[in-house]
């Protein structure tokens, strides 16, 4: 199971698209955990036992949790005593600006890093310094202090380019994951389909001719796609992010929910850390994606989408995605034939770090 625990709902930046982001005032919400680390693992304790799970991951979300290392280091040591008969993991999802402090004691007890990137507040010029300059310049001072994974995570907007983002960003970072922003409608739809396409054939065609040269860059949606094809090992009837089934995110109330997104609206809550949780097990047989032949290499996308969002609105997500499956298809013997030439690329396609974020934009 993977707890995405809020350290905090507070940040020190401020992104537009940002869905976490909440007005704890308006919403009755403390701005730090009010309930004990103790009661927030004896909670973990027993939803492990009821899902039968002996696996635990526990996520420092918020907000942003680098504003509180004390108590990120405080929620460690307590789990890593009270859960060590676990397969324990700790990640921290974090926008990288507070990286430059963070103590050693907690990276060397992190098994990955999420980091958020707010693409709007990278200047076009005079990088140096600015935003940019700063994440990147994190980034690389954590990878001199201890060689962990870092994922980069790119929301892709109305306003942003994922080709130039890809390009900008992915040579800082070991893999970047990005997602179509999740919002109840856009502003032009048709521009901002056609646009995010093109933009995603260009992409394909750059990092295919790079794959046929026996280099994979780490692109995990390409990635995802590329194992879904050839080496599939999950079931297709779930939601590939773990939505409704594998994971929890815990606020600062102790309320929990099955998705980040909508938290006022109560949409996804699941219960509290006191009284336990109901997991709602959605198949995606309950959705549209009941009869898509792009089902098994899609698997949902996103559950907080089939829940809330318009069925003519899934279905331009839909549409965005479809394209970029429809590539992989079309070139499906060529991409057999790469992996044929190049035995090392099943293994990195068998890599750890795909089970720790969404796969699908």
């Amino acid at each position: 199971m993977e707890y995405f625990v809020y350290m905090t709902n507070d940040c020190n930046l401020m992104c537009e698209y940002c869905s976490v982001l909440l007005d704890c005032e308006k919403n009755k919400l403390p701005i730090k955990p009010t309930y004990s680390y103790e009661n927030l693992i004896d909670f973990i304790k027993r939803t492990q036992k009821q899902t039968n799970d002996d696996e635990i991951s526990i996520y420092f979300f918020g907000g942003e949790p680098s504003l509180e290392y004390d108590d990120i280091e405080a929620l460690i040591n307590i789990a890593k005593k009270q859960l060590s008969t676990y397969s324990l993991k700790f990640v921290l999802h974090t926008n990288g600006l507070r990286l430059d402090v963070l103590p050693e004691n907690i990276l060397n007890d992190l098994s990955l890093i999420m980091f958020s990137i707010n693409y709007e507040k990278i200047p076009h010029h005079i990088l140096y310094p600015s935003y940019f300059s700063t994440i990147v310049d994190n980034a690389l001072a954590i990878k001199t202090r201890r060689d962990i994974p870092i994922i980069a995570r790119l929301t892709v907007t109305e306003k942003t380019s994922i080709f130039t983002e890809l390009l900008q960003v992915s040579n800082f970072f070991d893999f970047v994951y990005w997602q179509i922003e999740n919002c109840p409608e856009f502003n032009n739809t048709k521009i901002f389909k056609n646009t995010y396409i093109y933009e995603i054939q260009r992409t394909f065609e750059y990092w295919i001719n790079y794959l046929e040269q026996g280099i994979m860059f780490k692109y995990i949606p390409f990635m995802a796609v590329l194992k879904f094809m050839f080496f599939h090992d999950r079931d297709d009837n779930e939601f590939s992010c773990g939505y409704s089934r594998g994971m929890v995110y815990v606020q600062t109330d102790g309320k929990c929910y099955a998705c980040s997104d909508n938290v006022e609206g109560n949409a996804h809550y699941m219960g509290d850390i006191s009284k336990g949780i109901t997991l709602p097990h959605h198949k995606l047989e309950e959705f549209k994606c009941r009869d898509c032949i792009y089902r098994s290499i899609c698997m949902g996308r996103c559950g907080r989408m089939h829940i809330e969002f318009s069925r003519e609105h899934i279905n331009d997500y839909c549409q965005m995605n479809q394209a970029m499956f429809k590539l992989f298809l079309d070139n499906k013997s060529r991409l057999e034939q790469i992996i044929n030439q190049n035995a090392s690329f099943r293994k990195e396609l068998e890599h750890w770090i795909l089970e720790y974020t969404e796969f699908t934009p």
